[in-house]
Order: structure tokens, then sequence, then C-alpha cells
């Protein structure tokens, strides 16, 4: 599996066919797609609680079907919400495969906290940085997996609609957990 994702990264970016032009094969739709779509496919299968090699393995898995789709020429409106839907059932599967959950460590926060970093804050903006991480974390902590991924999905992006197809529920609960997770975060973060 890691062999796709070097292949693929050490390839430039594929630009969609021009007017008149030849079609995209599915190689070429599958490199483009990936370089679209598959750090935000990683990041949200990070935040739903997958280790960094299970998020790998999900992913690459998810584009790996993603090509067979695209090969069998099957229409797909949103490949992002498909890439999600997909290795998230992937991670699911797995997850119940090996009958145990896994909790997102403490030293995976890290990391992926590191990524939104500012390039060169000072002592101070560091400090506040690291306290609002903190908080962050804690505040997102309590909130209630579905809250959580509905929220991350939310933030990237994704409708409602899409969302609760990534997750299999139904549309106004993924409304209601956008909502009470943000009503959460808001109160958290007023001291109520």
């Amino acid at each position: 599996m890691e062999f796709l994702s070097r292949q693929v990264a050490a390839r430039p970016v594929v630009a969609p066919a021009q007017a008149g032009a030849a079609p995209l094969t599915a190689t070429e739709q599958l490199e483009r797609y990936f370089h679209e779509h598959y750090e935000s496919l990683y990041r949200f299968l990070r935040c739903s609680g997958a280790s960094d090699s299970a998020a790998e393995d999900a992913g690459q898995e998810a584009f790996l079907r993603l090509h067979r789709h695209l090969a069998e020429r099957r229409p797909t409106p949103n490949i992002r919400a498909w890439l999600c839907k997909v290795a998230y059932r992937l991670w699911v599967d797995r997850q119940r495969d090996e009958q145990r959950e896994t909790p997102a460590a403490d030293s995976s926060w890290n990391e992926w906290s590191g990524l939104l970093r500012d390039p060169a804050p000072g002592a101070e903006a560091d400090a506040i940085a690291r306290e609002r991480r903190e908080w962050l974390r804690s505040a997102v902590a309590r909130l209630s997996e579905v809250e959580r991924q509905a929220l991350h999905l939310r933030a990237d992006g994704l409708q409602y609609r899409e969302i609760a197809e990534v997750l299999g529920i139904g549309y106004w609960p993924v409304v209601e957990a956008v909502r009470r997770a943000l009503d959460f975060l808001g109160e958290q973060a007023h001291g109520r």
C-alpha cells in the first residue's frame, strides 16, 4: 500500500481534460483525486480515531477501490464524500475484526495539531497557541464520536447530506450533532 502513495506522490498533478482533448484515463483521474483528497481523507480518519498506519491503510484501500470504480466508468458525483465513506467503513470494519476500540493517542493529537502551527511564532504566541490547543483538545474530547466526526467533516467542507452518507446516519441527526458540538464548544469558550 505504501507503494501507491509514493508512486502517485512522485508524479506531477494531472490537469483536468480540456475541451476537445482526450478524456482522462482511470489512472490519470486517480492521480488527480489522490493529490486533491488524500490529505483531508487521512486527517478525517485520524480525527475518527484511526492510528497513523490504519489511516494510511484505509485511505490507500479507498483509493484502490476508487480506481476500480473509475475503470468501470461508474458515476460518482462527489469524490471526496465517496472516499470518506469508503475509507471510514473500511476502518470500522477493520476495528470490528480486531474487536477493540482504538482511541486517539495524545501523540496523534500532537502530530495533527502540529500541522496547524504558525511557521515562526514567538514565545508568547507559542504559549497562547499551546493553551488554545490544550483547551480545544480537551473540549473536543468531551464531544461524542458522532459530534467530533460530523464537526470535522463539516469543517472540511462536506455538506450535511454528504456527512450523513459518510457516517451512515440520517440528515437531521447530522445537523443536530454539528449544532450540539458548536453549542458546546461555544459554551466552553465563554466559560458557561
